[in-house]
């Protein structure tokens, strides 16, 4: 059975630079604050008319150009996004229309900040099985359209930006270099530790959305910071750990970690807890935010142009995110 492998990346971030001190003007915080508990210190938003789908339609034509193919050799479109353009149909089908691909099959997944990764598993999957050549994953987010600058809303309002990031997974063209691995779990008794409550068909009522499901803030995000952080750093070193068992691997015969870029504060504790060098790890919170899904193919698309993921690397990537869910890549480039 071939192997697949990335065939190339590209990401887009809006032009406009959003700082703690810009932020400061939408709530209640300091830039002390938000520093201290989330290191972030600026992020990305985009305009009020640019939608999600925008945002992933120019992440993927970058990403197939960096694979030198052309949109018409696209197969499948995956789209990982908790930001759609709509309730529905599905985020996909404004991105194939935008892409100019009518016909070519799509699908939405919704699993949180680990959507590259199990996007890739399904691509994989379909790439090696020969029912598809070419499949187009994008993650995209417009997180600046869900912010709560409430008391109860800012300890996330605080960390997010908007983005966009895409891989073009196909056969390896070497048979050497590819998706090694990927590892892929979640723990539903945990759902409502990061969880938007409405609207939903789980509220007892027969009203879809209400003026109460506003005015008491069901309509945003609601975290349990504690219960996010610790299972975050749990969930992801335990996901490095796995991944190396499962490969036959010591942690330093990984060239690169790549995590999800939930949290500077996070992404420290998760290099203590996994012993491995600092310099090892591709960190870009700092400049970004948290883009939920988004953030990790940023990050894989930045380290490929930067270098470090250069050819005859292994590069794993980890994530973690409501639901709560969490993976890992193992990737020989």
């Amino acid at each position: 059975m071939n192997r697949s492998c990335i065939l190339g990346a590209g990401s887009y971030l809006p032009e406009r630079v959003v700082t703690n001190r810009d932020v400061m003007q939408m709530m209640e915080t300091t830039e002390e604050f938000i520093v201290e508990r989330t290191g972030v210190r600026c992020r990305r938003h985009a305009p009020p008319e640019t939608a999600t789908s925008d945002l992933a339609a120019e992440a993927c034509r970058r990403a197939v150009a960096d694979a030198r193919l052309s949109l018409d050799q696209i197969d499948l479109i995956i789209l990982n996004t908790i930001t759609p353009d709509h309730a529905d149909p599905g985020c996909a089908f404004f991105l194939q229309a935008k892409l100019g691909l009518p016909g070519v099959p799509v699908f939405d997944i919704k699993q949180q900040c680990a959507g590259l990764i199990y996007g890739l598993a399904l691509a994989d999957h379909f790439v090696r099985a020969g029912t598809y050549r070419h499949v187009l994953v994008a993650c995209a987010e417009k997180l600046s359209s869900r912010i709560d600058g409430s008391y109860d809303g800012r300890n996330i309002a605080i960390l997010l930006g908007d983005g966009a990031g895409a891989v073009v997974v196909g056969p390896s063209p070497d048979g050497r270099a590819g998706i090694v691995s990927t590892i892929l779990h979640a723990d539903g008794r945990f759902a409502k530790a990061l969880c938007t409550a409405a609207p939903g068909s789980a509220l007892g009522r027969t009203e879809h959305l209400t003026h109460d499901d506003i005015d008491q803030g069901r309509i945003h995000f609601r975290m349990d910071g504690k219960a996010v952080f610790q299972n975050g750093v749990e969930k992801m070193s335990d996901a490095v750990f796995e991944s190396l068992r499962a490969n036959g691997l010591q942690l330093d015969q990984i060239d690169l970690l790549v995590p999800h870029q939930a949290n500077l504060r996070m992404l420290e504790a998760i290099v203590q807890r996994v012993g491995i060098d600092p310099q090892r790890v591709f960190v870009n919170v700092e400049q970004y935010g948290n883009i939920a899904s988004a953030s990790l193919p940023i990050a894989l698309d930045e380290a490929r142009r930067a270098g470090r993921a250069a050819p005859g690397r292994k590069v794993m990537l980890v994530a973690f995110g409501s639901g709560f869910v969490w993976a890992s890549a193992l990737l020989q480039t």
